[in-house]
């Protein structure tokens, strides 16, 4: 078994916690309203996807993944995708 007490994790905040797909969002709204935080704002035109203003607010619920009927919306969690398992030289210059 390899010596775990090597390695550190490095993470770093999810700076877009959601994504939308354009061409399957219809622009319902359905997510701003199920969102607990108040992370959106309805899209700029009509039929467009919400504008996320306050993404350090999400809670990764997914309760606006959800809510979508079109599955237009991508939940980015942070520690799925920011965790990077790295050497303790690595993050020490290689010392």
């Amino acid at each position: 078994m390899a010596e775990i007490k090597n390695f550190k994790i490095r993470q770093t905040p999810a700076s877009i916690p959601l994504t939308f797909d354009s061409q399957k969002c219809i622009g319902c709204n359905r997510c701003l309203e199920a969102c607990q935080m108040d992370l959106m704002i309805p899209g700029e035109e009509t039929g467009t996807h919400p504008l996320v203003i306050y993404p350090d607010e999400c809670w990764y619920c997914g309760c606006c993944v959800m809510e979508c009927p079109k599955d237009a919306i991508k939940l980015h969690h942070p520690l799925m995708n920011q965790t990077r398992w790295v050497t303790k030289e690595s993050l020490l210059g290689g010392k």
